[in-house]
């Protein structure tokens, strides 16, 4: 979904609002087609039942509870992925401690990536390599290098610090995959198109009765708009760093 990257950061909050916006904006005017135009009354009314309404808001509602199931999923996943990556980089910290001199520079370059990690890709939600920490991720990398080369460093340490960075490039890349695996554009058409139906079955059954019809359209329009903004709100995580325990990020961000 590249086009909607467009609007991930600053201007995310008014993203989904807009989103919100649309189906309020389809039930008012399918509402005011219901009451305003004639050729809508060709058919006797009589002929609905309340199965022909059942029969097109129940897809809308499962495949909607399906699809917001997947998002919750991959926001779970997504905070544990970041747990893994700040407990990994504490054990690599604990690492560089032990080492002590050697490795004083592979210490500083954990704690930058660490804070870049926490500005950029997991407080604001990743949607793309942020060059500012694949740019720190090279200095570390550059550092451990550096210790790897560094016959006075034992060989346990060189190994654990080379493996943690492999691990930290994985789960990177983890959280990546996790963020857009299930971001298909044609899920949010479809989720639309269910709803616009729905919203055309409840005009049917209430041509003619504007008070039933107007609370009926204002009743679901709403329902749809909030359920829709939400979900486009959860498509994007953000980690609430609260789940992670405080003693931990302190000591990987200081």
């Amino acid at each position: 979904m590249s086009w909607t990257r467009l609007f991930v950061g600053e201007l995310f909050p008014f993203f989904v609002v807009l989103a919100g916006m649309v189906p309020l904006f389809s039930g008012a005017l399918i509402g005011w087609i219901a009451l305003r135009f004639h050729v809508v009354r060709i058919f006797p009314r009589q002929d609905l039942q309340a199965a022909f309404l059942g029969a097109i808001t129940l897809p809308f509602a499962l495949f909607l509870a399906f699809m917001v199931n997947d998002i919750w999923s991959r926001e779970t996943r997504y905070a544990q992925t970041v747990l893994q990556e700040v407990q990994k980089l504490d054990a690599m910290l604990d690492m560089t401690r032990v080492c002590a001199e050697p490795c004083d520079r592979v210490d500083e370059a954990l704690g930058a990536y660490a804070r870049a990690l926490s500005v950029y890709e997991w407080d604001e939600g990743w949607v793309s390599p942020q060059p500012e920490v694949s740019k720190v991720f090279s200095g570390l990398v550059s550092a451990i290098a550096a210790v790897g080369a560094d016959d006075k460093v034992p060989t346990y340490l060189r190994s654990g610090l080379l493996t943690g960075q492999t691990e930290l490039r994985r789960l990177r890349t983890d959280r990546y995959f996790i963020l857009h695996a299930d971001l298909a554009p044609h899920r949010w058409i479809v989720v639309l198109v269910l709803g616009f139906l729905a919203q055309v079955a409840l005009a049917s059954l209430h041509v003619g009765k504007r008070g039933p019809l107007l609370l009926a359209m204002a009743t679901f329009s709403l329902a749809f708009a909030v359920t829709f903004g939400y979900t486009v709100a959860l498509a994007w995580p953000t980690v609430d760093e609260s789940i992670i325990p405080s003693e931990e990020l302190r000591r990987v961000l200081e």
